[in-house]
């Protein structure tokens, strides 16, 4: 398993609600696309399903805040690169790459109408 110095000190989050029925089909359109950004230089990929969450007082879980129903999962992908500059030549040369495209569908048709949320993190702190 790579160590966080391994991959990168930028990360590129999604968080995705999904029909149950869907999971097969997200993690073979995520293992093609992962494929496929490795090729252009990322350094990683990792996917999270949401579990049982204990929240706590004044927090709120992930499904709640999402509105996430009971007919979906709640996904976490983080992506590591090693810096905004790498991530953004990364990112130009997917969108050059014909291959990705198609899956881009795909991925439209398995989240449908619904938000996928996502946001670009940089490094501050090391534990």
């Amino acid at each position: 398993m790579n160590t966080v110095a391994e991959e990168g000190k930028y990360v590129h989050v999604f968080v995705y609600r999904i029909p149950k029925k869907k999971h097969d089909d997200l993690l073979a359109v995520q293992a093609k696309l992962a494929k496929i950004y490795m090729k252009h230089g990322m350094l990683g990929s990792r996917t999270y399903q949401l579990g049982t969450t204990n929240v706590f007082e004044g927090f709120q879980g992930f499904e709640n805040a999402l509105s996430a129903s009971s007919g979906e999962e709640v996904w976490l992908e983080t992506d590591f690169y090693q810096n905004r500059q790498e991530f953004g030549r990364i990112v130009a040369a997917i969108g050059n790459d014909e291959t990705a495209g198609p899956l881009w569908g795909e991925l439209a048709q398995i989240t449908g109408e619904r938000q996928v949320v996502m946001g670009e993190f940089a490094q501050l702190a090391k534990a």
